[in-house]
């Protein structure tokens, strides 16, 4: 009973954290030219495990729901869990460290495409330069910001208390 608590509240906190990143830096998060600064957390799934896939795909639900793009966009709910189960399950097979890098290059490939036609389509924008900004925007969250946090949590021993 103990460690199924422990998950529902793993899960909880990634969403809650997720989409309180999202919808209080709403100018970043949403449109075009997106730097959704709450994707950095992708990087921290191999830590809290298949909990943090299923908190991702939540907090990215939830934070959809307030998207500039309407309802149309909880449909990158679906990519979303995907590529972060890909994530996790590739991290969980190497163990290797850089695997993040490579698993975030291509989540930012899938939903920058993604996003990028969905906005495109919406609001009649260039469809490449879209899908160029959103993953460009994914990148600088996953990576930039992401990896340095992933190797302090890591370093801190997050992945102990879970």
């Amino acid at each position: 009973m103990q460690n199924k608590t422990k998950k529902v509240a793993l899960i909880s906190i990634y969403a809650a954290l997720y989409a309180a990143l999202v919808i209080s830096l709403t100018e970043f998060s949403y449109g075009p030219v997106q730097i959704r600064i709450a994707d950095a957390l992708i990087t921290t799934i191999p830590l809290f495990g298949f909990a943090g896939v299923l908190g991702h795909t939540l907090g990215v639900f939830i934070s959809n729901i307030f998207s500039t793009a309407g309802l149309l966009d909880l449909l990158n709910t679906i990519p979303s869990f995907i590529m972060s189960y890909i994530v996790y399950y590739i991290y969980k097979k190497s163990h290797n460290d850089y695997t993040i890098i490579g698993t975030c290059l291509a989540y930012s490939a899938v939903l920058g495409t993604t996003v990028g036609w969905m906005l495109s389509y919406l609001y009649s924008l260039p469809l490449i330069a879209t899908i160029a900004y959103v993953t460009a925007g994914n990148i600088i969250a996953s990576i930039l910001i992401g990896w340095p946090l992933f190797k302090i949590l890591k370093k801190i021993g997050i992945p102990l208390l879970v």
